[in-house]
C-alpha cells in the first residue's frame, strides 16, 4: 500500500502501563498517555481519531496483550491504518520485535506509526539516522526491562524468605491485614468453614461429600466468597458459570500447610522477563517460613489428614463415610491388606476381616477376625496405650530437666560417636585400596568401582553425622518442646467408643496374625519409647545405650 502525506488517516492510539516494567512516573499513567496522544491528534487534523486501545498492567517485554491485539485485528481489517504511542517503549520493549513490526509488518501493510515524545514518524522519517537511532532505543529500552525484571525478582525473593506474604489475594480462611498487606490475618467466618472440612475429613467423610454439605448449607466458594467482599478475583480452576463446591476444591484447601502458620512461596517461576511459562520449581527451591501467622488448623491435625488422605479410603455403605478401620488394617503375616468381607447368615449378616493375598491369591495363611472382636481389642489396647502415655508425661514433668536433657544427649553422643567410627572405617578402606591394587589383589576397574562405594558410603555417614549434630543441637536449645504430640493422647483419655478421627490420629497401622493376635503400631510411638528410655536413664534404672 503507498503512503500518501495529504491522505486523512483513520488513527487509533495506543497505551500500556505495567508496573512489572517500573512504569512509576505520573507521566506514565494511562491518563496522562491519553492525554498526550489526544494532544497529539488534536495539533494534527489529516489523523482522524478511530478508538484508543489501552493494556493496563501488561508487559513491554511480549505483545501478548489483549488490547493490542484487538488493535493489530483492526489493522488488517484495512479500519486502522495509522497508530499514535507516547514513546517506542509504550509500544514494546522487546527491540526484535518492535523493530519487526516497525521495518517490515507496518511497511507493508501501509500503517503510519508515531512514537510522539521519540520525535517518530514514519511518515516522514530519516531512512540514515533513524536506521541506527531507532533500534539502539529499543535495546535502551528492553534493557532497561531486563534490569527491572532482575531488580523484581530479587525483591520478592527478598520478601518470601522473610515470610511476607506477596500474594494478590489472601487464600480462603484469611485476609491481609489492613496495615500490612503482606501479612495475614484470620478471616473468623471462612476459618470456621476450614476447621469444619478439617473436622469432617477426620470423621471420615470424602471430599465430594464435604463439597455437597458446604453446597447444601449455603456456603459461597473461595471465588464467591472473595466477590462478596468487594475483591476482583478470578481463577483458572472456575469451569461453570455458577460456582459451586467440588471435590477438588476441597483438596486443595485440605493440603495447604498456610492453615498451619507456614508460608510456601516461590513455587513457579519464569524462565526470563521475556518467557512468560510458568515453570513449576524443585521443592528444595520453594520459600517456606514457619510461624508467619496465626494457624488456624492445629499442625497434629494438619498432619492427620494429609495421612488419611494417602490412605485407601473406600466409602461405607451409607456413603457418607469411611469404615472405621479402613486403609489402616494389614496382614501380619504377609504385609498385604486386610479387606472387609460379609458372610451372611439367616438370621444376620458377619463381618470379617481376612487377608486379601490369601483371598485372591492363596499365596498367605486362611486366617481372619471379626470387626466386633476387632472394634474391641482396639479400644482396649488405646485405653491402656493413652494411659502409659498420660502416664509417662507425668512422670517426665516430675523429673529433673537437667537430668533428662544430659539424657538425651548422651544417646546421641553415642550415635554421634559410632557413626565417626563408621566414617573412620570407610576412609580406612579407600586408603587401603591402592596398596590392593599395587599388589595385584584387585584390578583397575574393581579399584574404581571400590573407591566410588567407599566414597559414597563415607559421604552418606557424614551426612548422617550432621543430621546427629544437628539433633544434639536441637536438644540442648530446646529440650521439652518434642513432647506435644503427647497432648493428643491426653484429651482424649475417657474415651468410651472409638470413632474415625480417634482412629486415624492416634494410629498408625493394626497388623492381624494368625490365632487371633492383633499388634497395634501407635502414632509417635518412636517418640514414646525414646523419652521411657530418657525417662529410666536419668532416674538410674537403666545404663546408656544407643537408640535404634
Amino acid at each position: 500500500m503507498k503512503i500518501s502525506a495529504e491522505q486523512v488517516w483513520n488513527t487509533c492510539g495506543y497505551v500500556r502501563l505495567s508496573r512489572e516494567d517500573g512504569d512509576k512516573e505520573e507521566s506514565n499513567s494511562v491518563t496522562g498517555q491519553k492525554d498526550l496522544i489526544c494532544d497529539y491528534m488534536t495539533r494534527h487534523p489529516e489523523l482522524r481519531e478511530c478508538g484508543m486501545k489501552v493494556d493496563d498492567g501488561y508487559t513491554g517485554s511480549n505483545f501478548d496483550r489483549p488490547a493490542f491485539q484487538e488493535m493489530m485485528a483492526e489493522v488488517k481489517a484495512g479500519k486502522i491504518n495509522c497508530i499514535v504511542v507516547k514513546d517506542l517503549s509504550r509500544f514494546g520493549r522487546d527491540h526484535l520485535g518492535v523493530g519487526e513490526y516497525l521495518e517490515q509488518l507496518f511497511p507493508f501493510l501501509g500503517v503510519r506509526f508515531i512514537a510522539v515524545n521519540d520525535h517518530y514518524d514514519s511518515l516522514n522519517s530519516n531512512a540514515e539516522s533513524d536506521e541506527l537511532v531507532i533500534p539502539f532505543k529499543n535495546l535502551i529500552n528492553e534493557a532497561y526491562c531486563r534490569d527491572t525484571s532482575v531488580k523484581t525478582r530479587s525483591q520478592l525473593e527478598i520478601k518470601r524468605q522473610r515470610g511476607d506474604f506477596i500474594g494478590s489475594f489472601a487464600v480462603f480462611g484469611y485476609r491481609k491485614d489492613p496495615e500490612n498487606r503482606h501479612r495475614l490475618l484470620v478471616d473468623e467466618y471462612a476459618a470456621g468453614v476450614v476447621r469444619d472440612m478439617f473436622r469432617w475429613k477426620l470423621e471420615g467423610i470424602s471430599a465430594g461429600d464435604i463439597a455437597d454439605r458446604l453446597t447444601a448449607a449455603g456456603i459461597l466458594t473461595p471465588m464467591d466468597y472473595k466477590r462478596s467482599q468487594g475483591m476482583r478475583y478470578s481463577t483458572s480452576f472456575r469451569v461453570k458459570k455458577e460456582s459451586s463446591w467440588d471435590a477438588g476444591m476441597v483438596l486443595r484447601i485440605l493440603k495447604n500447610p498456610v492453615y498451619t502458620g507456614v508460608l510456601e512461596q516461590g513455587r513457579v517461576t519464569t524462565p526470563s522477563y521475556r518467557v512468560k511459562r510458568l515453570v513449576v520449581k524443585p521443592r528444595e527451591e520453594w520459600a517456606v517460613v514457619e510461624n508467619c501467622h496465626e494457624a488456624i488448623i492445629d499442625r497434629y491435625d494438619f498432619d492427620t489428614v494429609q495421612k488419611v488422605l494417602a490412605l485407601d479410603t473406600r466409602t461405607s455403605v451409607s456413603g457418607k463415610a469411611v469404615e472405621l478401620f479402613s486403609g489402616i488394617v494389614f496382614c501380619g503375616e504377609c504385609g498385604g491388606a486386610m479387606i472387609r468381607k460379609t458372610v451372611p447368615t439367616a438370621k444376620k449378616k458377619y463381618v470379617y476381616y481376612v487377608c486379601a493375598a490369601h483371598k485372591n491369591e492363596k499365596s498367605c495363611f486362611a486366617h481372619s477376625l471379626r470387626v466386633e472382636a476387632l472394634d474391641e481389642l482396639v479400644l482396649e489396647s488405646l485405653k491402656k496405650h493413652i494411659q502409659d502415655v498420660i502416664d509417662l508425661s507425668n512422670l517426665l514433668e516430675l523429673t529433673d530437666a537437667a537430668q533428662l536433657q544430659q539424657a538425651g544427649v548422651r544417646k546421641l553422643r553415642d550415635r554421634l560417636e559410632k557413626k565417626q567410627a563408621e566414617i573412620d572405617r570407610w576412609q580406612t578402606l579407600s586408603r587401603s585400596l591402592y596398596e590392593s591394587l599395587q599388589d595385584g589383589l584387585i584390578d583397575k576397574d574393581e579399584y574404581q568401582d571400590l573407591r566410588k562405594t567407599y566414597s559414597r558410603r563415607r559421604s552418606e555417614a557424614e551426612e548422617q553425622a550432621g543430621a546427629i549434630q544437628e539433633e544434639m543441637d536441637q536438644e540442648m536449645g530446646n529440650f521439652s518442646e518434642g513432647r506435644g504430640w503427647m497432648e493428643q493422647f491426653r484429651k482424649r483419655q475417657n474415651i468410651e467408643a472409638l470413632d474415625r478421627a480417634i482412629i486415624v490420629s492416634l494410629i498408625e497401622r493394626i497388623l492381624i496374625f494368625r490365632e487371633h493376635r492383633v499388634e497395634i503400631v501407635y502414632r509417635w510411638n518412636d517418640e514414646f519409647h525414646w523419652q521411657t528410655d530418657l525417662l529410666l536413664q536419668a532416674q538410674g534404672l537403666l545404663p546408656g545405650r544407643e537408640a535404634v
